[in-house]
């Protein structure tokens, strides 16, 4: 039995993202060794968030349309006080999130999942073996040492191409106030589409998503760049509702009917398992 703290991992992570430069891409599910459980502790939390005109829509008060839930330009992020706690075996895809959180107009939020099932696009892609050789994976709930979104077609493209730690995909519950929080559009409604990502830092100090060091800020249309920063750790929580029928909600980015967004930037990690 093996005990690591993640500061420990971080400098081979960094040669990871050596070989993303590089990009090729194949499809496969990629391989897990041995069990290891990963235990995450988050608070100090950020909304992100913003309505963005008229509410078109809403779900017990809370504005599903038009909203802003990536604020690239860190305008209208708010503090959240609240908690992460996860507790994953990512080889054998099963363990436990809860979170909680109190958003800026004093509602109580409640977040929990203890299913993983994998979405219908690729869960990470992977460097390796070669520099030059990189690997999608298909199928997979629950990915560590993964690069998501940017242009690795792992996700969509609302943030720069980020490496995860760990990222989990599956049905979770929420709550509003002790009461059900409900899905009422499409997807594993009633419960809703979860999703979340341990990963480097994305935001500089003035929570910006900057494309380059030039001060440009990040929007899809400029996927393969992007700056990230190796020396932070952010947990990311999100559920929403795919829709139905695809079409125009209003509400970009994403356009999905329904999307909330919350980070944790004070992050405590441990691994434990046989290596």
């Amino acid at each position: 039995m093996k005990k690591y703290q993640y500061p420990l991992l971080f400098a081979l992570f960094a040669v990871l993202g050596l070989g993303l430069a590089l990009f090729q891409t194949s499809t496969a599910v990629a391989h897990k060794s041995n069990s290891l459980q990963y235990e995450i502790k988050a608070t100090n939390g950020r909304l992100i968030r913003k309505v963005t005109g008229p509410v078109t829509d809403d779900i017990d008060g809370i504005p599903a349309a038009p909203v802003d839930s990536f604020i690239w330009n860190g305008d209208g992020i708010q503090a959240v006080k609240g908690r992460v706690r996860v507790k994953i075996d990512p080889v054998a895809n099963t363990g436990k999130i809860t979170a909680s959180w109190r958003d800026p107009e004093g509602n109580r939020w409640e977040y929990k999942q203890t299913v993983f099932t994998a979405p219908p696009h690729p869960t990470g892609l992977v460097v390796g073996p070669g520099a030059e050789d990189t690997t999608l994976v298909v199928d997979d709930p629950v990915v560590t040492n993964v690069y998501l979104h940017g242009n690795t077609t792992a996700g969509a493209p609302v943030l720069p191409t980020d490496f995860n730690l760990l990222a989990t995909w599956g049905p979770a519950e929420v709550r509003l106030n002790g009461q059900p929080f409900l899905n009422k559009y499409g997807g594993p409604a009633p419960l809703w589409a979860g999703h979340t990502m341990l990963t480097v830092g994305l935001r500089n100090e003035d929570g910006q998503v900057l494309a380059n060091e030039d001060g440009t800020i990040y929007n899809p249309m400029l996927k393969e760049q992007g700056v990230t920063y190796d020396d932070q750790i952010e947990f990311h929580l999100v559920f929403d509702a795919p829709p139905v029928v695809p079409g125009n909600t209003g509400n970009v980015p994403p356009p999905l009917p329904f999307f909330y967004h919350v980070t944790f930037v004070d992050v405590d990690l441990e691994i434990e398992g046989n290596r």
